[in-house]
């Protein structure tokens, strides 16, 4: 695992960009994916910070996805994954956090039991853990807006 560094992140989105160009896959009327990439550091950059104000520790693996440890307060996201979409997943995982703070949201604060398969198996509770994802989604979205992102 390791930490953000947006430098390192900066000279892995000109390493790509270069090896675009270099292989002929660069076209002229292709996506600016290497302006998209720096836009989407500084967003990550703003992002991480965020977290560490709210003692939530953000580490990139070779993992898939991303996921939120709310008792160790950890957030892990893949780094195999271009920084648009790590901003994006980061995102979401803030918003696990905001949703799953027992003072902020009565109806999210309290979790679900993932355990019992009896639990699990119901209706209930996949449409509860449906809820519980578009809940993070959008507070999630209204960080984005209030971070300026």
């Amino acid at each position: 695992m390791q930490e953000f560094d947006p430098k390192l992140w900066r000279q892995r989105a000109w390493a790509r960009l270069r090896r675009r160009v270099t292989g002929g896959k660069l076209k002229a009327e292709s996506e600016p994916t290497w302006a998209l990439d720096v836009l989407a550091i500084d967003d990550l950059t703003a992002l991480v910070k965020w977290c560490e104000s709210k003692k939530l520790r953000v580490a990139f693996a070779k993992k898939v996805g991303a996921t939120y440890y709310p008792t160790s307060k950890e957030i892990l996201i893949s780094s195999r994954l271009s920084p648009p979409r790590q901003v994006a997943l980061l995102i979401h995982e803030c918003g696990h956090h905001l949703i799953g703070m027992k003072e902020h949201s009565e109806r999210f604060g309290m979790g679900y039991p993932q355990t019992d398969p009896e639990v699990t198996k119901t209706f209930h509770h996949r449409v509860s853990c449906l809820e519980e994802e578009m809940e993070a989604w959008h507070r999630g979205w209204k960080l984005a807006v209030r971070l300026g992102l």
